[in-house]
């Protein structure tokens, strides 16, 4: 089962977190300065792509190392270019949006009007339709296609129809086993569901090409579909009780609110104080037009914020906001002008909070002092009236002034609860006294409870005002979250395009390499006719700039530039010349094939450039690795064999020290890697020293060659059996000379050669593993483990043990 929520209802997660302080304290730290709302609100959605979804318009490579400074200068940098992206392409859809929603009051207004002239619904229906022909062209000429879409869509309900079913899906199970070119092509709804909503609209009621070509007109429509608008306007606006009234009175508020809206749309703002000034007109407009009927303030609220009067009243209820009175009284309280007839208090919120919380403290200990713990004293044998006599004011005393019975009640009750010092008990007493004496009358608390139940009560409508306003707010944002949701998309499908590139050129022939790409320009083609659908007013090049900017991981002045000035794809092996698009429609497949293959091309690329690093490092680590084997001793396991055994043979014996076959098997591969790994380096002939510069300090270079196998076998037998006889006489035994290890070597040799283990044909200066690791190697380890083990007993001899 799917996890989604109600995130995917993208006009609900920008309005939960543009009400987030969290959220408001990052923007106005990185804003700083108050901003037009619609710079604002574009804003707000590039920090929400950048700072939430994860969304970056430049691709940094593995091995870039920024510094903390850099990395912050390129972040603010994403996110202003990112908020100029996001500007040019919703323009002035804020306003148009707002007008848009207005026309929708204006037209439910008109059918409450229609609706009791006319009973026969047939009647009705047709002079609906001609209303809902009278209002489309009342759209202005200049605003977007998608204008006339929303209308519908606000008059009909199908919005909230949509987002339901397709949130519904989204949280349902998922479809498996789909093939990559079936998971890449489908619709992915759920992802963009502003999109999807607007895409299926398109579908239902016009036709895509005179859709594109200008904006909607009643004539564009079926006659068919223009009568299940109608109905289905009827039935969503039309109240199904008999509050006609209601309603009109919830709409004319909502047209003043949108009036007001599209005031301060190009008036300098913070979503702070834009909040503050829409919630109190907000509420004003609820006071006064159910000031005479309050019980019908839900159903208004309903009507006015488009949420079922269900879920208001649920909602409400679950804030301790059951009566309507209540709720009236609660949003008058909080206006701007019930607020400045009060009389000011001279104790601030948190001084306020202080009080509450010093009251329950007080109630708590009270609790606890007079049930659990007399009754506990009472049960121990204690007698019951001297226990009376105890109150709480012992908190107040010196521990030096309690009697006996009081100390054992403090202890007790110490048992139970944190108990406060006398300076914070005496602050509690002071708290009590003030509320007693009606010090807070004015605010209608004598208690701690009056306290609680107003603190919740403000709570709640604050709250409510909030919730008032972003619901209001969301009818207005559809267009800012198909901005957002287009990114989201190139998001989304950069993830997948790139899973389908591992199959192109993992194992996969010419043919079906060629097929997949085609798949991947099919899924442009799709998303450039998309992105024309959701942003009508942008011209052909801008879509093309904003797909190759998401493509390629750079700004779209930067993609723009790039594909006006180098060559296109599309004349490779012809010409060296861009692709003009003047003369092209939007959906032309030439454009889709440039920009497919500008970014295949660029995968190769990077993917060349990745599995060229790889190889170097992995030649680097064996490099590495060849460097460290050189610089191994591998005669320094006979050394400390050699240096520590026969110095314990005093104390253990010989037993279990002696040179075995392990041991033996051990020196022969250490003796084939000495051979390998020293070949060709120079030799002294008369000493057998190996000096790295090449210089023997007895013999100067006179005597120096280059060492063949025999030369570095010598070497190995000269420095193994002197470590041992080091190990077993000191550092003043004499080393066994160059002349000895080769007559021990060459005897070795020969009797290898009487066995006929070695032939004329083997090259005894260049020998080749298999004849190192099977046959001298194995000899001459065991010369050394018999040289050794001899050692080992004429130690024990010496230690007068054997």
């Amino acid at each position: 089962m799917s996890e989604a929520g109600k995130e995917i209802i993208l006009v609900e997660a920008l309005a939960t977190h543009m009400r987030s302080s969290r959220d408001r304290d990052l923007l106005s730290s990185i804003l700083q300065e108050n901003r037009p709302l619609e710079d604002v609100l574009s804003f707000f959605a590039a920090f929400y792509l950048y700072n939430y979804q994860g969304l970056r318009l430049l691709s940094m490579s593995d091995d870039e190392q920024l510094t903390i400074e850099k990395k912050k200068e390129l972040s603010h940098d994403e996110r202003r270019y990112l908020e100029m992206e996001i500007r040019e392409i919703l323009e002035n859809r804020l306003k148009e949006e707002t007008d848009i929603e207005r026309l929708v009051s204006e037209f439910a207004l008109e059918l409450l009007d229609l609706s009791d002239m006319e009973s026969a619904m047939s009647e009705l229906t047709s002079k609906v339709v001609r209303l809902i022909g009278e209002y489309l062209e009342k759209i202005p000429r200049d605003y977007s296609p998608n204008s006339a879409l929303d209308f519908i869509l606000g008059i009909t309900g199908w919005r909230k129809e949509w987002l339901d079913e397709l949130y519904a899906k989204a949280s349902g199970l998922k479809e498996s086993s789909l093939s990559l070119r079936d998971e890449l092509l489908r619709e992915h709804e759920a992802e963009v569901v502003e999109t999807s909503v607007l895409t299926r609209l398109v579908s239902k009621v016009a036709d895509i090409d005179s859709y594109m070509d200008g904006p909607l007109i009643p004539s564009d429509i079926p006659d068919g579909t223009l009568v299940e608008i109608a109905r289905a306007s009827i039935e969503f606006l039309l109240p199904r009780s008999n509050s006609a009234d209601v309603s009109r009175m919830a709409h004319l508020s909502r047209i003043e609110l949108l009036d007001w809206l599209a005031e301060e749309l190009d008036s300098l703002t913070t979503l702070g104080a834009l909040e503050e000034r829409m919630a109190d007109r907000i509420s004003h407009e609820i006071t006064t037009k159910q000031s005479d009927s309050p019980d019908n303030a839900f159903e208004f609220i309903s009507r006015l914020v488009s949420v079922d009067e269900d879920v208001v009243r649920s909602g409400l209820a679950s804030k301790g906001l059951r009566d309507a009175n209540t709720l009236l009284e609660g949003l008058r309280s909080f206006t701007s002008e019930s607020a400045a007839d009060e009389a000011p208090t001279q104790y601030s919120a948190e001084e306020l909070e202080d009080i509450e919380r010093s009251l329950r403290t007080l109630e708590k200990l009270e609790h606890t002092l007079e049930k659990p713990v007399k009754g506990m004293l009472r049960a121990r044998g204690l007698r019951a009236d001297e226990l009376e006599k105890v109150s709480i004011d012992i908190l107040a005393k010196e521990s030096s002034q309690l009697i006996a019975i009081e100390s054992q009640v403090l202890e007790e009750l110490k048992k139970k609860m944190r108990v406060p010092s006398r300076e914070a008990f005496a602050d509690m007493l002071k708290a009590r006294e003030l509320v007693e004496s009606g010090g807070l009358k004015a605010m209608g608390v004598s208690s701690s409870t009056d306290m609680t139940v107003q603190r919740r009560h403000g709570e709640a409508i604050a709250a409510l005002r909030m919730d008032l306003v972003w619901h209001l707010m969301i009818g207005v944002l559809k267009n800012l979250a198909r901005v957002v949701e287009t990114y989201l998309r190139s998001k989304q499908d950069l993830l997948r395009s790139k899973a389908l590139l591992i199959s192109i050129y993992q194992d996969a022939t010419t043919e079906l390499q060629f097929l997949r790409e085609e798949i991947l320009i099919d899924l442009l083609s799709e998303r450039i006719l998309e992105m024309k659908r959701v942003h009508p007013h942008l011209d052909g090049m801008m879509i093309r700039a904003w797909m190759h900017a998401r493509l390629s991981n750079q700004y779209m002045t930067a993609a723009r530039e790039e594909l006006e000035k180098t060559p296109s794809p599309v004349f490779e092996g012809v010409i060296d010349e861009p692709l003009r698009i003047g003369s092209l429609s939007f959906d032309n497949y030439s454009i889709a094939f440039d920009l497919m293959q500008r970014f295949l091309k660029r995968e190769r690329k990077a993917k060349l450039a990745k599995e060229e690093l790889a190889l170097e490092a992995k030649r680097e680590e064996k490099r590495l690795l060849d460097k460290k084997k050189r610089e191994i001793d591998v005669l320094s396991f006979i050394y400390t064999k050699a240096h520590t055994v026969f110095r314990a043979t005093g104390r253990v014996g010989t037993s279990g020290l002696e040179w075995d076959e392990n041991d033996s098997a051990k020196c022969s591969n250490m003796l084939s890697f000495f051979v390998r790994t020293n070949r060709g380096r120079p030799v002294c002939q008369v000493c057998g020293t190996t000096p790295k510069d090449g210089k023997c300090e007895t013999h100067g270079t006179g005597q120096m060659k280059d060492s063949d196998d025999i030369d570095n076998l010598s070497v190995f037998v000269m420095r193994a059996l002197s470590d041992i006889k080091s190990g077993l006489m000191g550092p003043t035994a004499e080393p066994i000379s160059w002349s000895e290890a080769r007559s021990i070597v060459q005897r070795q040799i020969s009797r290898l050669k009487q066995k006929g283990k070695i032939t004329s044909k083997m090259d005894l200066k260049h020998l080749m593993p298999g004849e190192i690791n099977y046959v001298i190697g194995p000899t001459i380890a065991s010369v050394i483990a018999e040289y050794f083990n001899d050692s080992l007993g004429y130690a024990a001899r010496r230690a007068g043990i054997a």
